[in-house]
């Protein structure tokens, strides 16, 4: 507990009871005083009006005969009162007549009145004589009235100096039976607030506030006592677990440490080895490359100098396009491996999609009729010739190997007597969706467009997918996929000028947005 300077609430009993007492005894004496000086006020004024009737009754003759002396003996017989202090007798016109003391002066108005001022009061009051207008002024002295009240103040102290007195002492008994067992809990309070000794007890017994809340202020001491006595055991079983439980983390932190040390040795020999894996793809790309240069030139070569038959002729412009396949397969490695990096320059050219799928016919037309799978190329809802145009702006390489992988997954994933189709959609934004009645397996669907997923494919290495989305975002388009045993499977690829926000797929769908 802060040290600070104690009010003892005996002492604001004491001044409470005392202050009470006084204030009521000034009141007392300030209620009595007002009345008193009234009454007496009251009375003067009435003996002053009988006082000024009588002596102009005895002024009417001595005016009617014009008798001065008369008048004037009249008038200093009011020296036998004390408080008379002047009187004048005024003639109709507010001529003075007669006069005693001090002259008192006629009011303008002239009418009887009775005027009071602080100290003194003025009565004015008609003569009754054989002309008219003539008036009497006489000035009374209230003096009288302080020395009433000076009499009254002194008995007023006398009695307030015995009334405080015996207050006085009944306060000091209230002080001690009231304060007291105060005094007592606020010594024990700060004794416990220093010490922090929650055995010490307040010894009071009684039925009144001060008894109960002793009481309870006892029962709060036992509370806490027994609480810390529960708090010390806990502390020490918390300090044992503490103990117990540093020692495992320590054993924890290092065997941490050693998996973390194996972790960074983990992570530098595959960044070693994906290091050494992109060395090892960019020299194979560099001898395919040289090597396919033989399989395209000679082709050519043949082509050029002639002297070859129909069927001759149609073999070496197959062996022609599988060398071109070859190349475009090595340099779209290449051109992945570039996107992936982010470092891909793309080229902006207008593009024609049915140009490039009626081309991709012609490419898989060996492979179709091998597998008893048929072709259909729709443009909004109606069968493509081929003069048609469908344009998207982009890399026209890109694009065409993007188109061949989702065409050969979906004649891949078809059986004999199946139909592939290819449906592309004009309007403000471009779509194009290869469909086939297969269903995707539903451990890959999730997957259906990441790096080295397959399912059921031989010779699969689940590229295929993973190049036509990574080439559709590249170009800023959105490529989904929904399969269904009723529907089929449809890739999607969106070509848009806006960029919109990214929906949450469901189990039947994946998608990917550039």
């Amino acid at each position: 507990m802060n040290k600070r300077r104690l009010n003892p609430l005996g002492r604001k009993i004491v001044a409470a009871i005392l202050g009470t007492t006084m204030l009521s005894l000034l009141l007392a004496l300030l209620l009595n005083i007002f009345p008193m000086v009234h009454t007496y006020r009251q009375a003067a004024v009435d003996k002053a009006v009988s006082l000024a009737d009588l002596v102009a009754n005895s002024l009417g003759p001595a005016i009617d005969f014009n008798d001065v002396d008369s008048a004037d003996e009249d008038l200093h017989s009011l020296s036998l009162i004390p408080s008379v202090t002047g009187a004048a007798v005024y003639l109709e016109g507010g001529h003075l007549f007669a006069s005693y003391g001090v002259v008192p002066t006629l009011p303008k108005q002239g009418n009887p009145a009775v005027r009071t001022r602080f100290s003194s009061l003025t009565v004015v009051t008609v003569i009754p004589s054989v002309s008219s207008g003539n008036q009497l002024v006489i000035t009374i002295s209230l003096d009288d009235q302080w020395s009433m009240l000076k009499g009254n103040f002194l008995v007023g102290v006398l009695i307030s100096l015995g009334v405080f007195f015996f207050s006085s002492r009944l306060a000091g008994h209230f002080r001690r039976k009231l304060a007291g067992p105060l005094t007592q809990l606020t010594r024990v309070v700060s004794d416990i607030s220093l010490e922090r000794d929650y055995s010490r007890r307040v010894h009071y017994d009684s039925d009144d506030e001060i008894g109960v809340l002793v009481t309870e202020f006892n029962s709060m001491l036992q509370k806490i006592q027994e609480r810390d006595a529960r708090l010390d055991r806990h502390r020490e079983h918390l300090e044992y677990q503490v103990e117990q439980r540093t020692m495992q983390l320590q054993l924890k932190q290092d065997e941490l440490v050693r998996n973390n040390q194996l972790l960074l040795k983990e992570i530098r020999n595959r960044i070693q080895a994906e290091m050494i894996r992109e060395e090892v793809e960019r020299i194979n790309r560099h001898d395919l490359k040289s090597g396919l240069s033989l399989v395209i030139g000679y082709p050519e070569l043949l082509l050029r100098n002639g002297g070859l038959d129909r069927e001759q002729e149609k073999m070496v412009r197959r062996i022609r396009a599988a060398g071109y396949r070859m190349l475009d397969m090595i340099r779209n490695h290449l051109n992945m491996f570039m996107m992936e990096k982010g470092i891909y320059s793309l080229r902006q050219e207008r593009v024609d999609l049915v140009e490039l799928v009626c081309g991709l016919e012609e490419e898989f037309a060996p492979l179709l009729k091998s597998l008893g799978i048929s072709l259909s190329i729709d443009l909004d809802g109606c069968q493509v010739v081929g003069d048609e145009e469908f344009s998207v702006t982009g890399d026209t390489m890109l694009i065409r190997a993007m188109l061949r992988n989702l065409m050969q997954n979906a004649v891949e994933a078809s059986k004999a007597g199946d139909t592939v189709g290819v449906e592309m959609t004009d309007g403000v934004k471009k779509r194009i969706a290869v469909i086939n009645p297969g269903e995707v397996d539903a451990t890959v669907r999730r997957r259906f467009f990441e790096k080295y997923v397959t399912h059921g494919k031989e010779n699969g290495t689940g590229l295929g997918t993973y190049f036509a989305a990574l080439i559709a975002r590249t170009h800023g388009a959105d490529i989904t996929m929904k399969t269904s045993g009723v529907d089929g499977t449809s890739v999607t690829v969106l070509f848009r000028t806006d960029r919109e926000p990214k929906v949450s797929d469901s189990p039947d769908q994946a998608s990917l947005s550039g």
